[in-house]
């Protein structure tokens, strides 16, 4: 989904720019001397950004956690090698994981908690995007900008390993 000015706002946010909504609605790149000319994001832009790469990511999202639950496996009843599966399995029937280490269960409590955040805040903004009126601008909130500016960068690697 090439979208003509997306080249231009990535390229001012590489050389250390940041996203920041405009007093006019939308989004604008700023720098150290202001804003940046050409970075204005509009919200007609914002929405076929997100709207266009929200299939994308959800799809992508779950092939990636089941594929990673398949791979992890489960350690089996009451953390036994009894109905162990995957790489936890094999690892436990080695005697080398004897047990789940506490540091486990706690990072994917922590992942789960920021993945749900960060679904909450994408959840809110496209919701926003997708009820404001078509050629009217939206009001963007600094946590949108960054959430806007995270997503811009991640689909600028995005684009660049498939380039290669």
């Amino acid at each position: 989904m090439p979208l003509p000015l997306i080249p231009v706002v990535i390229s001012a946010l590489a050389a250390g720019g940041t996203l920041v909504p405009h007093a006019a609605g939308g989004l604008i790149v700023t720098s150290a001397s202001g804003y940046v000319a050409g970075t204005y994001l509009s919200t007609a832009t914002i929405t076929a950004l997100l709207v266009g790469g929200a299939t994308a990511l959800g799809a992508g999202a779950a092939v990636v956690s089941g594929f990673a639950a398949t791979i992890i496996g489960s350690a089996g009843i009451f953390g036994t090698t009894i109905g162990a599966s995957g790489v936890t399995g094999v690892l436990m029937s080695l005697g080398i994981l004897a047990s789940t280490p506490i540091w486990v269960p706690i990072a994917i409590a922590v992942m789960v908690v920021g993945a749900s955040y960060g679904a909450f805040r994408y959840h809110k903004l496209r919701k926003k995007l997708l009820s404001t009126p078509e050629g009217v601008e939206a009001q963007f909130t600094e946590t949108e900008a960054k959430v806007i500016e995270w997503l811009l960068r991640r689909f600028a690697k995005k684009e660049k390993r498939d380039d290669a």
